[in-house]
C-alpha cells in the first residue's frame, strides 16, 4: 500500500473519528436538558404533594371543628373527595409517568452514546494502525 493510500485511510478515519465525537457531545447535551427536565418535575411533583398535604392538614382543621353547618358539611365533603380522590392520584402518577419517560428516554441516548464511544475507540485503534504503516512504509 502507498503512503498515499495509508494517509486516505487515516484521514478516512479521523473524520469519522470526529463526526462520532461529535454526535457524542450533541447526545451528551440532550441527556443534560433531559436530566435538567427529569429534576424540574421531581421538584414538581414535590410541591404538588406539599400543596395537597397543606390543603389536607387546613380540611382537617376545618373538619375537626365539628361544624353542624350543612354547607360547611358539603364543603368538607367535596374537598376530602378531591384531595383525597382519583383526581389528585391521576395527576401525580401523571408526573411519575413523565418522569418515567423521560428516564427511558435518557437509558436510550445513553445507549446510543455507548455505541459511538465504542466506535470513537474503535477508529482511534485504526488511525494508530495506519499510523504505524506509513512509519514502516516511510523507512
Amino acid at each position: 500500500m502507498t503512503s498515499a493510500e495509508i494517509r486516505e485511510n487515516i484521514r478516512y478515519n479521523e473524520n469519522l473519528l470526529y463526526s462520532y465525537q461529535n454526535s457524542v457531545r450533541q447526545l451528551n447535551s440532550k441527556i443534560q436538558q433531559l436530566q435538567r427536565l427529569r429534576s424540574k418535575l421531581q421538584s414538581l411533583q414535590g410541591q404538588f404533594q406539599g400543596r395537597q398535604s397543606t390543603r389536607k392538614s387546613k380540611l382537617s382543621n376545618i373538619s375537626s371543628n365539628k361544624l353542624n353547618i350543612k354547607m360547611a358539611k358539603t364543603y368538607i365533603s367535596g374537598m376530602n373527595s378531591l384531595l383525597n380522590g382519583s383526581e389528585y392520584a391521576s395527576a401525580y402518577n401523571g408526573i411519575s409517568s413523565s418522569q418515567e419517560s423521560v428516564n427511558s428516554k435518557i437509558r436510550s441516548i445513553q445507549r446510543e452514546v455507548d455505541s459511538y464511544n465504542y466506535k470513537v475507540s474503535y477508529h482511534r485503534d485504526r488511525i494508530s494502525y495506519w499510523q504505524r504503516q506509513l512509519r514502516y512504509a516511510d523507512d
